[in-house]
């Protein structure tokens, strides 16, 4: 009877011994994979921070961004302008100065921007909202448009959203 009992008892110990290996292998998989899934999401977020952590063009107020952008455009330098410009909207900035010079819309245009005011309550958060006035041609009056800026909040520097 004490053999059987030996035998019985190394069985359970060798079938606990496998089943407490094969837990151990499932959860040291799990936390792997786990690991791997969040170094990707880690990795994917540094690349989504990357251009916003690396933009450095733009003053500390909403009006030397405003003095930067305007310096860039009496000199025709269409790809300093857009980089006052929000990263996500650079290139699409770039491209509307390029067709304003191409149009010759942009000398009676920058003369209309000049002028910028801050709206009322003109803060809220780290958004800024200002406008500035201009003359439109097919209505014959004067109207207008509103100017977002917003601040970085990795090199905080205030970006023109438009």
């Amino acid at each position: 009877m004490k053999i059987l009992k030996n035998k019985w008892a190394r069985a359970i110990i060798v079938i606990l011994g496998v089943l407490l290996a094969v837990y151990l292998a499932v959860v040291a998989k799990l936390t792997w994979d786990g690991y791997q899934k969040q170094a990707a999401i880690d990795r994917f977020q540094e690349s989504i921070e990357k251009p916003f952590r690396e933009d450095t063009y733009g003053g500390k107020t909403p009006e030397e961004t405003w003095a930067m952008f305007l310096d860039a455009l009496k000199k025709e330098d269409f790809a300093l302008a857009s980089k006052y410009y929000d990263v996500e909207h650079q290139t699409e900035a770039r491209k509307k100065l390029e067709e304003l010079k191409r149009e010759k819309k942009f000398s009676s245009w920058i003369k209309e921007i000049k002028t910028l005011e801050k709206d009322d309550n003109a803060y809220q958060g780290d958004r800024a909202y200002y406008s500035y006035k201009y003359y439109d041609e097919e209505t014959r009056q004067y109207l207008w448009s509103d100017v977002v800026f917003y601040l970085n909040p990795y090199t905080k520097v205030w970006k023109i959203i438009w």
